[in-house]
């Protein structure tokens, strides 16, 4: 097993296969950095001209920046009372959410909207690498289908934390490079960042643990529907409807609303993401069931039909 276990690692190594995941996973991540960047600069320009208003009027800007805001919705509009100190709240907010401090945070907000197309891509292609190259008959020979079967669903776990910890790292690092165009642009000293003394709903282990859990479920979603399948086009095409068609509070018992449910009260969402609120009746106890059976159920399915199918069949 140790054998098969290095092979497929080392495929993905030389495959380059790691290396695209990655970059697709940070790229992704920098979108959002991105557009949490433009949402500073956005808000800090309507700051700007509200400010620019109150001096060419002659108001008391400082009155009302010590005072508070309201938000309120007439129709289709959204009536903002005191807008000097909504801009500027939103600007602090902004900022507090696009440094350091939040980044590894946000990314990690990004799981449920990302990482079913990411990760699941990677469980087709590690399930579908074998009836490609035509190597199943090879590995089955020199070990039997159950080792077969554990040494991919190793190599799962293995592959989605590297990829994981190097494109946080990676995208990291490039968020840094945003907020120090920030801090070059606006000063920030000058802005309260409000949310800075917040307490988190979690820590932000617990936070990596969740998203990493979510990984492995969609990289053994993805896994089991390349072993059904034999391609990644179908397998492919179900998890983009299940990503971008079907609503979080479709049912109590899906998994998108079982993970909504429980990202809630695990994140913050603070920045530019936010997530659907789960299904009324939705419990704690039912998410994490359901998403333990999303879990178990395919490594079950998948080993049988490893176990079962013949190596020779194409």
């Amino acid at each position: 097993m140790r054998q098969l276990f290095n092979q497929e690692i080392l495929y993905g190594i030389y495959s380059k296969t790691y290396l695209y995941i990655i970059l697709l996973l940070v790229s992704l991540f920098v979108i959002v950095s991105y557009v949490n960047y433009s949402a500073v600069m956005n808000t800090y320009n309507d700051f700007q001209r509200t400010e620019k208003f109150y001096q060419e009027n002659d108001l008391n800007i400082e009155e009302d920046l010590a005072g508070e805001h309201d938000v309120e919705n007439q129709g289709d509009l959204e009536v903002i009372t005191n807008p000097i100190h909504y801009h500027k709240e939103m600007v602090s907010q902004f900022i507090y959410t696009a440094s350091p401090k939040y980044a590894l945070t946000q990314f990690l907000e990004s799981a449920f909207l990302y990482f079913p197309i990411v990760f699941g891509t990677i469980g087709l292609l590690i399930a579908v690498v074998d009836l490609k190259y035509k190597t199943i008959k090879l590995k089955t020979v020199r070990e039997n289908k159950k080792k077969f079967g554990l040494a991919k669903q190793v190599s799962l776990l293995t592959s989605g934390l590297f990829i994981l910890m190097m494109s946080l790292i990676i995208a990291y690092l490039i968020n840094y490079l945003f907020y120090v165009r920030i801090t070059n642009a606006i000063p920030i000293s000058e802005f309260q960042l409000s949310l800075s003394n917040i307490e988190s709903s979690s820590s932000l282990f617990l936070k990596f643990i969740f998203a990493y859990a979510v990984s492995v479920l969609f990289m053994n979603i993805g896994y089991t529907l390349g072993i059904l399948f034999k391609n990644i086009y179908l397998g492919m095409i179900l998890i983009v409807v299940y990503t971008f068609v079907i609503p979080s509070s479709y049912t109590v018992l899906g998994i998108k609303n079982s993970l909504h449910y429980i990202g809630v009260r695990l994140f913050d969402f603070h920045g530019v993401l936010a997530i659907d609120y789960p299904k009324d009746g939705t419990t704690l106890i039912t998410s994490i069931l359901v998403l333990l059976c999303a879990t178990i159920i395919p490594f079950i399915i998948n080993m049988i039909i490893v176990n079962k199918r013949s190596s020779f069949e194409t």
